[in-house]
């Protein structure tokens, strides 16, 4: 009965010696397989390259660049939106793919395990693009990075100005209208003076009217004591009398024109005379709100009545010479 009790004690301790070291084991390989997995090359540091805007018609190149440590590339993937358009896999017999997405035509001559180039872009393809990246097994990591495309379409004419005065005096009111044809997306108009970009104040008013497909307008509206043309008045006598008005036309950074207009600038004292400045009422006004002349129309026909009394008085007088 003693040796069976003994018996019994050497085996639990031949178990428990067994899963100690079965443990220890386990542990000793994890450790192992961790260090290995650490110290593996794997990807990193992916990176994409999508043109912030391309002019519709275009061709567009969207690169990825990324280190693999020397691991082994399983695949490359593009995607517009949701929908693979373009795959590499170079241990394929034909490493490149394309699939039917609309709208988008693949340069496979330009594209590689780095780049793919999509010939004549058009509007529909602005929107995101994602590239997916591959390493090869045991680990198959995958990374991916995302980028956005704006496909721009150009006005088909130049920008225009138009100005309502050549000349303008330090208490004119003056206004400038740009417009430039239908772009997408729309167009956006600066204003200059003398190479000064124009501020809105309230004695400069700027509005702009911008709608996708249809044409641009921007107004440019300066009231007397504006403050950048009284700056421009109270330099004339050192400069020449002019300024140089200059409104540009911009789309994102691809797109840059610019009209200009030289103005004026006259400190002539007005011209028109008052009533009052001469001893008149001239109190009278017009439906329209202009002063009423008629007081310089009768100092007209004062004069005209001392000629005609001349005459008169000449032809009595010849009248009696003859008697």
């Amino acid at each position: 009965m003693a040796s069976q009790r003994e018996g019994a004690r050497c085996a639990s301790r031949r178990g428990a010696g067994l899963l100690h070291s079965t443990f220890n084991m386990l542990a000793f390989s994890w450790i192992i397989i961790s260090e290995l997995m650490l110290s593996a090359h794997c990807l990193k540091d992916l990176k994409i390259f999508v043109p912030e805007a391309v002019i519709m018609g275009n061709a567009a190149t969207l690169s990825c660049q990324y280190d693999l440590e020397q691991a082994a590339l399983y695949a490359v993937r593009w995607y517009f939106g949701q929908e693979e358009f373009y795959r590499y896999v170079p241990r394929e017999a034909k490493p490149t793919f394309v699939f039917a997405v609309a709208g988008i035509n693949v340069d496979l001559t330009n594209s590689d395990a780095t780049s793919v180039t999509l010939k004549g872009v058009t509007r529909e393809l602005s929107g995101s693009y994602q590239c997916e990246v591959s390493e090869d097994a045991p680990l198959f990591h995958t990374e991916i990075r995302s980028a956005h495309m704006q496909v721009i379409e150009l006005p088909k004419d130049d920008p225009v100005m138009q100005v309502d005065k050549k000349v303008i005096g330090a208490n004119d009111h003056f206004k400038a209208v740009c417009t430039v044809g239908p772009s997408y997306p729309p167009a956006n108009i600066t204003w200059y003076i003398n190479g000064r970009k124009i501020y809105k104040t309230p004695l400069q008013r700027i509005t702009q009217d911008a709608f996708e497909g249809s044409t641009t307008y921007s107004s440019l509206e300066i009231y007397p004591h504006s403050q950048v043309l009284q700056g421009f008045f109270q330099a004339m006598p050192k400069y020449q009398p002019n300024i140089m008005l200059l409104c540009e036309v911009s789309i994102l950074h691809v797109f840059h024109k610019s009209v200009q207009q030289r103005i004026g600038l006259s400190n002539a004292p007005p011209t028109t005379i008052s009533p009052n400045l001469l001893g008149l009422e001239g109190s009278k006004r017009y439906a329209n709100g202009d002063p009423d002349n008629s007081a310089l129309t009768g100092a007209s026909q004062c004069i005209c009545c001392s000629a005609v009394g001349s005459v008169t008085l000449a032809l009595a007088t010849l009248a009696v010479a003859q008697l």
